[in-house]
């Protein structure tokens, strides 16, 4: 018996086609581009700071007098070192108004307290960076966010709101000498 050879040519192409894999190193179609960043980045001193209020809800005893009802809140505060020079041991102050009684402050301790929980609606407080007290520059990290930047998840209770009040902080501020940034901006309310 004779195999005509076209056949098994078909044969081996099939085969070596389906064996084929394909790999594609960088796909621009359908990725987003990442969004620019603050324009008051570019005129900070190399340390950027953002607080996010992440949102809050009642919580018991549910009462009538509205300064007399608590709130619990979530936000996160985020450091990132954008310049040239490591930053040493970070503190940021942030100014909370509204009577807060900080929890957790996952990635920081509060200066101006012996732990968790601590009341820090009057004056505000400090945090410090704990355990990444340090943050590397880009430079040093090859652009590792998680080297040259700190993210803090606030956890904690507030009083004396309306439901529709936006319960951000007076200010937020680098404690650290050497550094100069613009004064806090306000990007969007609470709704």
């Amino acid at each position: 018996m004779q195999i005509p050879w076209r056949n098994i040519s078909w044969v081996v192409l099939v085969l070596f086609a389906y064996n084929c894999q394909t790999c594609n190193g960088q796909d621009y179609g359908g990725e987003e581009k990442p969004a620019a960043p603050p324009p008051e980045q570019e005129t900070c001193d190399g340390i950027f700071i953002t607080y996010n209020f992440d949102g809050r809800e009642k919580i018991y005893p549910l009462v009538k007098n509205v300064s007399a009802q608590g709130w619990s809140f979530k936000s996160m505060l985020t450091v990132l070192n954008t310049g040239i020079f490591e930053l040493k041991s970070w503190q940021v102050f942030v100014g909370f108004q509204h009577k807060e009684l900080l929890v957790s402050a996952d990635g920081a301790v509060a200066i101006d307290g012996d732990g968790f929980p601590v009341r820090v609606g009057k004056n505000g407080t400090t945090l410090a960076g704990y355990p990444q007290s340090d943050l590397k520059t880009a430079i040093d990290t090859a652009g590792d966010f998680t080297q040259m930047s700190a993210q803090i998840n606030i956890k904690g209770t507030q009083f004396g709101l309306k439901e529709k009040t936006n319960p951000m902080p007076s200010t937020i501020k680098l404690v650290n000498e050497g550094y100069k940034c613009p004064a806090p901006k306000r990007y969007s309310t609470y709704v």
